[in-house]
């Protein structure tokens, strides 16, 4: 009898020493309102997560298992919903809770996340329809609030019909300044300019309008230089017709808040909706398209001295 009792008690004790605790983890959410999330483990270091997030102090005293939870730019710390909760939290059936491989850094970049340089832009396009028939680039200078086509830019566009004239054009404040030469005197005039999606002069109106007015059409494509997935969006422009832009997230270009978009010459360069900067890739209709076809970091000058306004 003693040596059963014996015999039973080291068992308990073997079971007891030999059970491992469920190891606690610190998870990723990925989530969409009205969609849910998807979730990852987190395998960078709490230092690392405060250094994507630009938070001291946020990651670097989350609990073990502590969920961090991404929308877009906004992250949430979770300490005390599980996984299943918040995927209903965000319109998902929590009933299907799989753990995926998410890079959080990836992620971050490609919803432009990160702190951006906001670099000058030099941006290519290539224009077909509507009078235009060619390839050329300007720069777009986001911290001056301007776009530039220098002459050589011009004379692509003009294709040799720009005879001897010089002509620099620069895009401000809704506005065109033409400088030119001709027949050895300087020349400056500013044009009104109106824009295809954003004629009306307020940002939150403009971004509404494009929220309202454009949707998705369920196309992707990636694009065959930058190699990045851009999505249309079609709507119409302030003359009624029908248009489609194509449009990408920006990793390197932040436009500030309130502001909707950073256009250059034919409508290209940036809007930002819902706090997300995309880069316009096309500008599309019947009998139209402006495409552009490559964006590298560039720099330019100009000097407006000697010219007359008239």
């Amino acid at each position: 009898m003693k040596n059963i009792l014996f015999l039973f008690l080291f068992l308990q004790l073997s079971l007891y020493g030999n059970a491992q605790p469920k190891k606690a983890r610190q998870h990723l959410a990925v989530c969409n309102q009205g969609s849910g999330c998807r979730f990852s483990e987190i395998t960078v270091s709490a230092a690392e997560v405060d250094k994507l997030l630009g938070k001291t102090g946020f990651w670097t005293t989350a609990s073990p298992n502590a969920t961090l939870i991404l929308n877009n730019c906004e992250s949430k710390k979770n300490e005390k919903l599980s996984l299943e909760e918040v995927d209903r939290m965000y319109g998902g059936s929590g009933k299907k809770v799989v753990i995926q491989t998410i890079s959080l850094q990836k992620y971050l970049k490609e919803k432009g996340c990160f702190g951006c340089p906001n670099t000058t832009k030099k941006i290519s396009f290539r224009a077909s329809g509507g009078g235009q028939q060619g390839s050329s680039y300007f720069f777009l200078n986001l911290k001056a609030g301007e776009a530039y086509m220098p002459n050589e830019a011009f004379q692509k566009m003009a294709n040799g019909e720009g005879g001897e004239m010089v002509v620099d054009q620069f895009i401000r404040n809704n506005a065109m300044d033409i400088y030119a030469i001709a027949g050895g005197k300087k020349y400056h005039q500013k044009m009104a300019l109106g824009t295809t999606i954003s004629g009306i002069k307020n940002d939150a109106v403009n971004e509404q309008r494009f929220k309202k007015d454009f949707r998705k059409t369920g196309k992707t494509r990636k694009h065959p230089t930058i190699g990045k997935t851009e999505t249309e969006y079609r709507g119409k422009d302030d003359e009624g017709k029908i248009i489609s832009f194509w449009i990408m997230p920006s990793s390197d270009v932040c436009l500030p808040k309130g502001k909707f978009d950073a256009f250059g010459f034919y409508n290209l360069g940036y809007i930002s909706v819902d706090g997300i900067t995309y880069l316009v890739t096309e500008i599309s209709g019947n009998d139209f398209q402006i495409k552009l076809t490559g964006i590298s970091d560039g720099t330019y000058k100009f000097n407006p001295a000697g010219y007359q306004s008239y």
